[in-house]
This record gives structure tokens, C-alpha cells and sequence, in this order.
């Protein structure tokens, strides 16, 4: 080939090349704007009943939303989901199931899980394995279905941290009892006039906590009378006492929704069938348990 031959072959596939990674980027941009409607479209659809309602009003719409898509996979399913819906693609990227009570956001963390096969079980300590931990406990609904398996509040979480929370109630802690190794904490409660011993997870996850609960107070508002706890102040609408329903409001506005929620909440959509209301508007918050007292 001459050189005035070879010159031109390049110009033609330098000019090509630009072509085509100009087309490439506009199909990409395409693509994600497509998929970006799809998901605001599907979420909208999901909600179109909502209407204009705030305060409790807005809380028992979302009920019965929740309540008419909530397909119940069972108590043994979650384990399987967990490593689609908890890998961990937001911190370290690992592979391993994001564990709310071990997870160290900044660092490493002390320990991973990566398989299955390190279901409790018997623990001795951290590490051992994982469970599933009901961030509203078990005993206040008698281990009922579809509380029990609702994904939306049963966290992948150490068994011997999950342990250690028992049944007691979320709080903040001064002085602790005893402290995990990313640094979530037991102790006597120190937020508003409950005194009682609580639990605290670290401040990256308090939101998280915070927007699970509340779900489960709409999801579950109808068996409200049904439950005692702490937490609760037995009535369908506010559902949980003052110190607890200001504590949530507190995390879910000091941490707001971060990626892993999201991903979590879509993985959660395909399985179970429903959503979290308050990662999806987490508006909704302030509208339904402060719109009420105005």
C-alpha cells in the first residue's frame, strides 16, 4: 500500500472511530434516560392511588397498597435473596452480604459473608455466622406470618450481634453495655424519657433502620391493637410512642436514603411484590406522622 493510501486508511478510521464513539455515547444516554423513565413510570404506577392525602390519611392509602401487592415468599426464601438484594456494590464492592451490624463504611471490614453456608446455626461470638434479623421483633407479633418473612424489615445481620439486640428497642446510648465491633451499641436509652435498655446501630445505618420500621407501621398498622413492645403506643395511626416515632424521624432525617436502600428496595419489588414508601419518597416521612399533628 502507498503512503498516500496508508495516510488516507487512517484518516478514514480516525473519522470512523470518532463516528462511531459519538453514536456509542448518544445510545448510552438513550438507554439510560429509557431505563431511568421506566423505573420513575413503574414507581408512579405503583403509587397512583396515593392521591393528595397527607397525614393518616396518606398512611392508610399506603396500607392498602402494600397490602394488596405484598406477595409472601416465606421464611426460608430470604436467605437466597439476600445475596442479590445485600451484596455489597455501595462500599467495598466485595462480594460479601452488607451486614448493618458489622459493616464498617470508612475501613475494612472485621468480617465478611460471602456464602450460604455460613447461616446460623450456633454462634459463640461475631463472626461465627449470619441470620436473619426482624428489626421489628418477633415477639411482638408472635413470629405471625407475613411479618415474620416480610424482606422489608429482616435484615442479613451477625448472628451474635443479632443476639445481643434481642427484642429491645432502637434508642441512643451514652454508656455502653456492650459494644460490636463496628461500634453498634447496648445500653440504657437516652433519647426522649425512655430509660429502658435499647440498642444502637452506627449512624450509617440509622436511617435505614429508621425507614424499615416505619414501614412496618404502615404495612401493619391494622394489627397494631394486637402488639405490645415499648415501642408502641397500640393505636393503628401513630402506631409507635412518642419517644420512638420522633427517634425514627430523628435517623430517617440526619441519614438520608443511600444507594444500597435503593437497591435493596428494587430487588425487594421482584421478590416480595411491594416497596419501601419512604425510600422511594421519603417526603412521605414528615407528611403522614407530622402533617397529622397540624
Amino acid at each position: 500500500m502507498s503512503k498516500k493510501c496508508h495516510f488516507f486508511l487512517l484518516i478514514w478510521i480516525k473519522v470512523y472511530k470518532n463516528a462511531f464513539m459519538k453514536n456509542l455515547v448518544k445510545l448510552i444516554v438513550i438507554i439510560s434516560s429509557t431505563y431511568q423513565f421506566a423505573f420513575a413510570s413503574q414507581k408512579a404506577i405503583f403509587y397512583s392511588n396515593v392521591g393528595n392525602e397527607s397525614g393518616f390519611a396518606l398512611k392508610s392509602k399506603l396500607n392498602k397498597i402494600l397490602k394488596a401487592s405484598h406477595q409472601d415468599k416465606g421464611y426460608s426464601a430470604l436467605i437466597s435473596v439476600y445475596f442479590r438484594s445485600d451484596v455489597d456494590k455501595t462500599y467495598e464492592n466485595d462480594g460479601s452480604i452488607v451486614d448493618i451490624y458489622s459493616e464498617e463504611p470508612a475501613s475494612y471490614d472485621p468480617y465478611t459473608y460471602k456464602s450460604k453456608k455460613k447461616k446460623c446455626g450456633s454462634y459463640k461470638g461475631e463472626s461465627d455466622c449470619f441470620n436473619r434479623e426482624h428489626l421489628f421483633p418477633q415477639s411482638a407479633f408472635g413470629k405471625k406470618s407475613p411479618m415474620r418473612s416480610d424482606f422489608f424489615h429482616v435484615y442479613p445481620t451477625d448472628g451474635y450481634v443479632n443476639g445481643k439486640r434481642s427484642s429491645f428497642p432502637f434508642g441512643e446510648v451514652n454508656h455502653a453495655s456492650w459494644t460490636s465491633r463496628n461500634g453498634s451499641k447496648l445500653g440504657n436509652n437516652t433519647f426522649g424519657k425512655y430509660r429502658g435498655k435499647v440498642f444502637e446501630p452506627i449512624d450509617e445505618f440509622k436511617g435505614d433502620v429508621a425507614r424499615a420500621l416505619l414501614y412496618f407501621a404502615t404495612r401493619y398498622e391494622h394489627r397494631a391493637k394486637g402488639m405490645r413492645h415499648a415501642m408502641l403506643n397500640g393505636t393503628k395511626d401513630q402506631f409507635y410512642a412518642d419517644w420512638f416515632i420522633n427517634l425514627l424521624i430523628k435517623w430517617h432525617k440526619q441519614d438520608p436514603v443511600n444507594q444500597h436502600e435503593i437497591q435493596r428496595n428494587e430487588i425487594g419489588h421482584k421478590f416480595q411484590g411491594n416497596r419501601n414508601p419512604f425510600i422511594d419518597n421519603p417526603q412521605w416521612v414528615e407528611k403522614i406522622w407530622l402533617g397529622a399533628k397540624k
